[in-house]
């Protein structure tokens, strides 16, 4: 079969950008709101962190059914599918915003979608790219959720701050909302499952069952560790946002997160480019190191009073640090020895749910387990930590 590299595989990479930014968008336009939500519902801070923490639990749910879809009918379905939960879920939000059990019921319906977006994203990348040069569009395609989470973390302070609204945060989550219904009907309209003909060669591989698939990709040791990484990247990502804004409860907190996810959406953008060039283990172990350096340093200028303009830029430059794993991981998943054609939407689910594993658990027991600010920086370091010793027990190039 011939093989060709069609110019509209960038418009795939765009149009999956843009539902993947909806949804980031969507779902951290939460984090400002907790606070508001604990007084006016009366709830403690474990139950207000639910509202985020449940999006990421049903993806533990929804990927394994994902990733068999992807492997036997494509991504394009896949990702139709989590977009219009994303548009059902978040397009009624504002409306449901009286009480905390239906809020929760928008969290829990746009949560059923994320499964289906996250884990065909790389499979929808790697249907458009040769495996050498995607790399590259999955870093764009992962950033555009951190990009969502520092727009929805930075924009809803200003909105809910500048109106006086009776049911506040209405006008954020309409906005937002919008853009999730335009964005799952454009991507409805114009996306494609595959080009015409393959971008490389590839081996006829014979279609595998489902424990069949899972026997391959733990072939390799390094299959065991990737998802961990994950766990602890992602989970931690959204315990950091929902502190910050405990932190600085005013505005100056939703610029200092929403800057630090703009830092993770950059992280997560040119780390699979930095490691093609410099190497995957010395960018991988330098940037964990530097997501570190800055967190204590973070830790420092919070109990010493500094200006919080100091504060947004060592923020932003450990979220570049913290979420630079999290693509390299997941290429790594999806490019490992005994992971092909047959098995890689498996592959991708198993990354992508255990990651939001740690979406789930660790926004909602930090709080309960460590009370204070300072336990709280400690945990957060021996978190990212830990994904330290896992890239150093990582073997490969």
């Amino acid at each position: 079969m011939e093989q060709k590299v069609y110019s509209y595989r960038w418009v795939i990479v765009a149009l999956f950008w843009l539902v993947i930014f909806a949804y980031g968008a969507n779902w951290f336009a939460l984090s400002p709101m907790l606070k508001t939500y604990e007084a006016q519902f009366n709830i403690p801070n474990w139950e207000s962190h639910l509202l985020i923490s449940l999006i990421g639990m049903f993806v533990i749910f929804f990927a394994w059914p994902a990733g068999r879809l992807i492997d036997k009918r494509g991504p394009k379905l896949s990702i139709s599918i989590g977009a219009l939960f994303m548009a059902i879920g978040f397009g009624i939000r504002p409306w449901l915003l009286q009480s905390f059990t239906s809020l929760m019921l928008t969290s829990i319906i746009a949560g059923i979608g994320l499964a289906w977006i996250l884990v065909a994203m790389a499979p929808q990348m790697l249907r458009w790219f040769p495996a050498k040069s995607s790399a590259l569009p999955v870093g764009i395609a992962a950033s555009g959720l951190f990009l969502g989470f520092g727009t929805g973390s930075l924009t809803m302070p200003l909105i809910v701050g500048s109106l006086n609204e009776s049911t506040p945060g209405f006008t954020g989550y309409l906005i937002f909302g919008i853009l999730a219904v335009l964005t799952f009907l454009l991507w409805l309209v114009a996306a494609r499952d595959h080009p015409a003909t393959p971008p490389e060669e590839h081996p006829v591989v014979a279609k595998m069952k489902f424990a069949e698939g899972m026997r391959s990709i733990f072939s390799q040791r390094n299959a065991y560790l990737y998802p961990f990484i994950g766990f602890f990247v992602v989970g931690i990502t959204l315990v950091i946002s929902a502190f910050t804004h405990a932190l600085y409860p005013s505005k100056e907190g939703g610029y200092i997160a929403g800057l630090l996810l703009y830092g993770c959406a950059i992280g997560a953008f040119i780390a699979p480019f930095a490691a093609k060039r410099i190497g995957l283990k010395k960018v991988t172990i330098s940037v964990v190191i530097g997501a570190i350096v800055f967190w204590l340093l973070f830790y420092y200028l919070n109990t010493g009073g500094y200006s919080w303009l100091l504060v947004i830029v060592v923020a932003f430059l450990f979220g570049i640090c913290l979420q630079a794993s999290w693509p390299l991981a997941l290429f790594c998943q999806e490019t490992e020895q005994g992971v092909n054609e047959a098995n890689v939407g498996i592959a991708a689910s198993l990354y992508v749910s255990i990651s939001n594993i740690g979406a789930a658990v660790l926004p909602v027991i930090y709080p309960i387990l460590f009370k204070t600010n300072p336990a709280t920086f400690i945990a957060v370091a021996a978190a990212v930590f830990i994904c330290l010793l896992l890239w150093l027990g990582i073997k490969r190039r």
